[in-house]
């Protein structure tokens, strides 16, 4: 059974690990510009310092979950997470700040690889663990867009520390929930300190780069829309992507999943290309929603699929790792382009998921097709 005891404590945690870290997006960069007089660009950059932090503990991943135990690798890296969240207003430069998020993107790679690359697929029986990683993955997507609404939202009721202080809390209750999960006693192995298991997976990385477009989106989206309701719409339209595979559950072919995904997110972006207020604001949440919704659904099944034996828990965290970082990269992009002044963000949006939906298209659907038929 997929929902057993376990996997349920692990969803709760993710989603509560997945708010308290991206409600310190907004926050963050508004307190940058705010307390450090810092430009957006500026500010833009240590958030994207947080996803190439995530690459850092990578090597040693492999090392420590099979030689300490991995609820503990979980709940004390979630822990250092918080506790290094909480030492923002008490820094003395920006320099300081940038560590931080250093410090809080290396942590956070290493709960992301503790939790559902290694964790989530050990309570899972092995004929439910495909499904687990998608149900892990859409987890993580309602407490990313749950955590950019508080961040947004929060800043216009509570102070800058007492939100800091409740991201943390959040960490806490996830500790909790992580520490009741049962897990079977695994005795230490002799490993070498660095290597890529659980780390990247080189035959999904092509795959993952092209989903990374996906991300990228929305990563460019969070940055220039402050505007709670139309994550809610994005939201809105993840559901109804949802319900639509439940209806029909026949496996859609690639091209045209990604085909339909890249439209109706390549709609939303000429929507708000056009205004990006009232009416055309919430309606280019919903398309995006959806859009996005239809092109993880392939990329993910790319990511779960192309991995041979024992290769799971590596390939689902190189789509955690290409995920986020895309998020990041889109952040700056959009600052990026901003503060250049030529062009219109929304536009440069919507190049990268054209481009996105080409390279699918012509070259990484073969490429799928080719190396999943040789598992």
């Amino acid at each position: 059974m997929l929902w057993n005891r376990n996997f349920s404590l692990l969803i709760a945690a993710n989603i509560l690990l997945y708010i308290a870290v991206y409600m310190l997006f907004p926050l963050i960069h508004r307190w940058m510009i705010q307390a450090w007089s810092c430009s957006e660009l500026q500010a833009a950059g240590v958030t994207a310092v947080f996803g190439i932090a995530l690459f850092l503990p990578g090597a040693f991943n492999n090392y420590l979950v099979d030689t300490f135990s991995r609820k503990n690798v979980c709940t004390r890296s979630i822990m250092l997470l918080a506790l290094v969240g909480i030492l923002y207003p008490y820094v003395s430069s920006v320099e300081m700040v940038v560590l931080l998020r250093i410090l809080q993107g290396a942590l956070f790679g290493i709960v992301l690889m503790a939790t559902g690359s290694t964790l989530a697929i050990d309570v899972t029986p092995s004929n439910n663990r495909n499904a687990a990683n998608r149900v892990f993955t859409w987890s993580s997507i309602v407490g990313m867009l749950s955590g950019i609404i508080i961040g947004i939202e929060g800043g216009n009721y509570l102070s800058f520390d007492t939100l800091l202080y409740f991201s943390a809390f959040l960490c806490a209750v996830a500790i909790v929930l992580v520490s009741m999960v049962t897990v079977c006693f695994r005795a230490p192995l002799d490993l070498p300190l660095c290597s890529f298991d659980r780390f990247i997976l080189f035959r999904t990385l092509l795959p993952g780069i092209n989903m990374m477009t996906v991300p990228m989106v929305l990563g460019m989206l969070f940055i220039m829309i402050s505007n709670a309701f139309f994550y809610l719409c994005i939201g809105s339209g993840f559901l109804i992507y949802l319900l639509v595979r439940q209806v029909f559950t026949r496996p859609m072919n690639g091209r045209i999943q990604i085909f339909i995904g890249q439209l109706f997110t390549g709609a939303g972006l000429m929507l708000l290309c056009n205004a990006d207020t009232g009416e055309y604001l919430y309606g280019a949440g919903l398309l995006v929603g959806v859009g996005v919704g239809f092109s993880i659904g392939q990329f993910l099944r790319m990511m779960i699929l192309l991995p041979l034996h024992c290769e799971r828990g590596t390939g689902y965290h190189t789509y955690q790792l290409l995920w986020e970082t895309g998020v990041m990269l889109g952040i700056w992009i959009s600052q990026y382009v901003r503060q250049a002044g030529n062009n219109n963000p929304y536009q440069v949006a919507l190049g990268i998921c054209v481009i996105g939906f080409l390279l699918y298209q012509v070259y990484i659907h073969r490429y799928f097709t080719k190396h999943y038929q040789t598992n």
